[in-house]
């Protein structure tokens, strides 16, 4: 970034900075637990809003009359819908930030009218239930960029777990005549120019844990994170400090409850900020002009001036470990790798660690990396670079994934699973016609269910899955679009045809 020494710059800069500190903030938070309703009743998701009202209050940010709560049977769509169209949309300006949360269940339902066949849903007390393009297009009427989205709910459906329950249930609808159901990822589709922070992966599970937490897991260390998850030391928080803890403490917890949940984000989440120091700025002086006089004024210990970017603290001395897996192998890399963060080469061990459906993949540990948010860039021969926003705790590691193809070519990546995302199936054989290449007609699904074609010339394939010794599988062909440099992610899910009828 290019500093500007001209007095008018810097003191457009400081009125920058204040004009975004003094933005309106807005929250609307909504939990239902289904008591009374036809719906699978949860157990924790109005006590979690209730805690995520409390936490957005404390950051001392948003004024009360700012912060609106529907709980239980007022989650309804239309009270969901006049909040937004009415309230929100009614009153945000751009620049003014909003945050908007969701805890209950979420769901699949079939939709010949989607992409793939199938539509994601918010769960409301009573029916109708709010589909993802709905939501997006409410929130498209919202005039700000500045819009971070929770939904802590499952997307997919799932079984319950002992000690643990789903927000979600059933099993992923599949087409009637058909044995299998293709599912292609649409990320980027919807929430066009708004932050999604999800508290579990789109084929995965989000569960809710009783004593000694009481809440579902994403939302209690995302609710105590938006108020002290100062990672970088610079007496902010912002929205990417407060995800990535939280990110890091629910994959943690949820792996101690042998269950797979990693939350994800998207959309540009800089220049939000939960608890903001608002930059100092000497007053003007209306004093006679004296001659100089010699005196020692101590630097002013304050916090740097919030900007639309995220803010970076060059004094912070506190550092953290970054290990970040690749899909980059030794027969396929051509060269040498490359690693910079924020712009800044950075040394790294390399090793060649089994990744999944990929084999052996070079896997790389950066140690010594200050805490706080950062851009990190990787380079590797006959590779796509990669670019990726990550967050580093202090004394902490944290682990990142990337899947890039080969420079020019595309991916086909994904899980076999059997009825729910709950339950990944091995042994599977899955096809792309036509055939990608000689060397890897097919790719066989792995334990946890993944498989991937690394090396696909762009263009249109169609996929099909072929049963393993045990299963015959009638064959339904799904066509998809392989773009160069890009993944495209598939989630395979098999009807039970196991199970004695």
């Amino acid at each position: 970034m290019k500093r500007s020494f001209l007095f008018i710059s810097v003191f457009g800069l400081f009125l920058s900075a204040d004009a975004l500190f003094a933005a309106r903030k807005y929250a609307l938070v909504v939990g239902s637990n289904y008591k009374g309703s036809e719906i699978t009743p949860l157990a924790l998701c109005e006590r979690d809003a209730e805690a995520m009202k409390q936490s957005i209050v404390k950051t001392g940010n948003f004024e009360a009359s700012n912060v609106r709560v529907l709980l239980g049977n007022q989650v309804t769509r239309e009270k969901v819908r006049a909040a937004i169209i009415d309230w929100l949309a009614a009153k945000v300006q751009e620049g003014d930030q909003v945050f908007f949360y969701f805890a209950g269940h979420g769901q699949f339902f079939r939709d010949p009218a989607a992409k793939n066949g199938m539509r994601n849903f918010i769960i409301m007390y009573q029916r109708p239930h709010i589909s993802d393009d709905e939501l997006s297009e409410w929130f498209g009427k919202v005039k700000t960029k500045k819009a971070v989205i929770i939904l802590d709910c499952c997307f997919s459906g799932g079984i319950a777990k002992k000690g643990a329950a789903t927000r979600g249930a059933g099993n992923v609808p599949i087409p009637n005549g058909q044995d299998y159901a293709v599912l292609e990822d649409l990320e980027g589709v919807f929430f066009q120019n708004k932050v999604v922070i999800s508290s579990a992966d789109d084929n995965e599970t989000a569960i809710e844990i009783g004593a000694p937490i009481n809440h579902g897991i994403f939302t209690y260390f995302f609710s105590k994170a938006i108020l002290k998850a100062d990672l970088n030391n610079d007496q902010n928080v912002t929205a990417y400090e407060a995800f990535y803890q939280a990110r890091n403490e629910t994959t943690k917890l949820a792996e101690k409850a042998k269950h797979k949940q990693v939350p994800q984000i998207s959309g540009d989440a800089s220049g939000f900020f939960f608890v903001g120091a608002p930059p100092v700025t000497a007053p003007v002086s209306t004093a006679p002009i004296l001659p100089p006089v010699a005196v020692t004024v101590p630097e002013p210990v304050t916090s740097p001036p919030i900007t639309p970017a995220e803010p970076q603290n060059p004094v912070n001395k506190k550092t953290g470990t970054l290990v970040i897996k690749t899909t980059y192998t030794k027969a396929q890399l051509k060269g040498g790798i490359e690693v910079y963060i924020d712009g800044d080469e950075a040394s790294f061990k390399l090793a060649y660690v089994d990744f999944g459906a990929w084999g052996k993949a070079a896997q790389l540990t950066i140690t010594k990396v200050p805490s706080g948010v950062h851009n990190v860039t990787i380079k590797a021969s006959g590779y796509a670079d990669q670019v990726i926003k990550t967050g580093i705790e202090a004394n902490q590691t944290t682990v990142e994934s990337i899947t890039a193809g080969l420079a020019g070519k595309g991916i086909i990546a994904g899980k076999v699973y059997l009825e729910t995302f709950d339950r990944p199936m091995a042994g599977f054989y899955v096809f792309i016609k036509p055939l990608p290449n000689f060397t890897q007609p097919t790719a066989t699904s792995r334990k946890d269910g993944s498989f991937a074609f690394t090396d696909v010339k762009p263009g249109k394939y169609t996929v099909f899955l072929r049963g393993s010794a045990r299963a015959l599988i009638k064959q339904y062909d799904q066509e998809i679009t392989v773009e160069p440099d890009k993944i495209t992610n598939l989630d395979i899910v098999l009807r039970d045809i196991f199970s004695k009828k």
